[in-house]
Formats: structure tokens, C-alpha cells, sequence
């Protein structure tokens, strides 16, 4: 059996990505008969020559944003030495938290108030704007979540790493993907080039609380109610972003009560999550009178940062066609 060389790097970001690679329960162990690891700076200790002297790469998982130059050269390497690249989590697919600093362009000079201070770190340059990794090289597929779950971390090592070579190709994940990803997956083969290992749809189609008439009387923070359990969270004044995200996670955080946060990017149908989230909320106001409207809108707290927590720099429709990414 030949194994497949696979590489893990993270730019800028938390690194839960590459924990979610190692909390794949029992399958990690089995990983090593169809993965060899050549790079892996987090967990191996990689350095950049060792990228140089190992062979050119299978498959390589890039997670993290693109914020400073070090991030954009990072992903130019590893485009150039992979066969397939991945867009892992939501700071690769669509620039993730970091890329909320894109509000305010030049925030940084903020860092070092004093650069002749001798106590001032050596930061790396950085960029103008956060990028997502589709919009410096091309991915070949992306896992969105954040961190993306392990059902559909184990799928993808099974398209891409183990394919037809896996004991266990029927993947526990391939329920919630779409037909051509599900059927790649069982067949042992590649999914279609762009593919992205998630659902179509949005959260709420496949969210289990009931759903009434929307009437949005006033905005609520997750801390200052006890939701009903079985009732829609954004009937009950919380901003859940379920209609506007696409689905895939199982709706793990609405079963708890949480509002849905967006981190698996836009569902299929929608241009823009953002002004799908506004033109929802907006919509079921409970009032036809436009004090209370005001009054209403004034209780909710950073929209911007609310709506376009995980897409800002990839799926925002005002700022993701901008020339000065650089």
C-alpha cells in the first residue's frame, strides 16, 4: 500500500483545525496505513526545509486566514508543491475571525505605538486586508466549520487520502453531504473539482425546533433568556443565523440553544449573508410603526461583526470584490 504524502499548516488562526484532525476518535489511528505526514509544523515540528526536500505533496490541508505576508507565501509554497489543496475550516474558506479586522483597514499601526521601543515584538508585515485562502491561489475543495466537525473530516480523508483503499468507505458523514461528494466518498474517488463537504441548504432545513410566524418584538443576547427548548430560536428574539448558513453541522449548536454563528459560510441560495440576515430580521418586526422599529434595531449590538463573523473578507458582496487585497 502506498501512502499519500499530506501536509497540515495553519496561518492565521487558532489552530483548532488541526486539533479537529487529531479528534477523529478511533479512525486517527488507522490514519497512518493510508497518510504520511511529511509536514506538519504543529504537531511534527516541520520546518520550511523540510517542505524543500520531501516530495511533491498529495494533499495538503490549509487552514488559518491570510494576514500577514508570511501567510501569503506560505500558501504560494504550498499550492505550488500540492496536488490538492484544501481549504480547511473557516478562516481558509472565507477568512474567518481575523478577517473581521478587514472593518477597520490599518488597525494595525495601533500595535507598536512607539517602533523605537525596545520592548516592541518584531511582528511579521501585514497585510492591508485578511484574505481567505480561494482568494490568493485556487483550492481544490474546502471544509467549512470552525473547527469543522469529524464526520466530515473523516469523509474528506476518505475522498482524498484513503479513497478506494479505505476498509470503511461508506463514511457516517455522507448523509448530510451532497449526492455527488456522498457518492465519491462510498465509490472511492475524487469529488468533483470545487466541491465544498457540507450541505446545500441552509441550517434551518435541517433544524429540529418548530417554526411559527416570525414576529421579532425585541432583540435578546443568549445570556438574558432561557430559550424554549423546542421553539425556534429566532422567534424568540435571539439572532440565529440558520436561515442564511448552509447546513452540515446538524444543527449541533441550535439543539443546544445557541444560535447558529455562521461558520459554515452562505448557504447555496444566498448572495449575500449579511443582507439575507438583515432582510430577514427586518422583515418580522412586530410593528408597522417606525418608532418601534427604530427602537427595536437600536438594541442590537456590532451587526457587522454579528453578520459577517466568519465571511467577512470571501463573502461579504461589498468588500469581497475589492482590488486592494494585497
Amino acid at each position: 500500500m502506498t501512502r499519500k504524502n499530506v501536509a497540515v499548516f495553519t496561518a492565521t488562526g487558532c489552530k483548532a483545525c488541526e486539533n479537529a484532525i487529531l479528534d477523529i476518535h478511533y479512525q486517527v489511528s488507522s490514519l497512518a496505513r493510508w497518510a504520511h505526514f511529511t509536514f506538519w509544523p504543529y504537531v511534527l515540528g516541520s520546518s520550511w526545509e523540510d517542505l524543500e526536500k520531501s516530495d511533491e505533496l498529495d494533499v495538503c490541508f490549509f487552514a488559518g486566514a491570510i494576514r500577514t505576508a508570511s501567510d501569503e507565501e506560505a500558501a504560494l509554497k504550498l499550492r505550488q508543491k500540492s496536488k490538492i489543496l484544501v481549504a480547511f475550516g473557516a478562516c481558509a474558506a472565507f477568512g474567518g475571525m481575523p478577517g473581521l479586522s478587514n472593518l477597520h483597514p490599518g488597525g494595525e499601526s495601533a500595535l507598536c505605538k512607539s517602533p523605537s521601543d525596545d520592548d516592541c515584538p518584531e511582528l511579521p508585515p501585514l497585510r492591508s486586508r485578511v484574505a481567505a485562502l480561494q482568494q490568493i491561489v485556487q483550492a481544490d475543495y474546502i471544509l467549512p466549520g470552525c473547527s469543522p466537525p469529524q464526520n466530515y473530516i473523516w469523509a474528506i480523508l476518505q475522498s482524498l487520502v484513503c479513497q478506494s483503499e479505505s476498509a470503511a468507505r461508506i463514511s457516517f458523514a455522507a448523509s448530510r453531504l451532497p449526492q455527488p461528494i456522498a457518492q465519491a466518498v462510498m465509490a472511492g474517488v475524487l469529488p468533483p473539482g470545487g466541491s465544498i463537504f457540507a450541505g446545500e441548504k441552509a441550517v434551518c432545513a435541517s433544524c429540529a425546533r418548530i417554526k411559527e410566524e416570525k414576529r421579532f418584538e425585541s432583540f435578546k443576547r443568549i445570556h438574558q433568556i432561557d430559550p424554549d427548548p423546542g421553539r425556534c430560536l429566532l422567534e424568540q428574539g435571539l439572532l440565529c443565523q440558520g436561515i442564511a448558513t448552509r447546513e452540515g453541522c446538524g444543527g449541533l449548536c441550535t439543539g443546544a440553544g445557541v444560535p447558529c454563528r455562521g461558520c459554515f459560510g452562505k448557504a447555496g441560495a444566498v448572495f449575500d449573508p449579511g443582507a439575507k440576515m438583515v432582510s430577514a430580521v427586518s422583515s418580522t418586526f412586530d410593528t408597522t410603526d417606525g418608532e418601534e422599529m427604530k427602537k427595536i434595531a437600536e438594541e442590537f449590538v456590532d451587526l457587522a461583526g454579528t453578520f459577517y463573523r466568519y465571511t467577512m473578507p470571501a463573502q461579504c458582496a461589498l468588500l469581497q470584490n475589492r482590488k486592494e487585497l494585497k
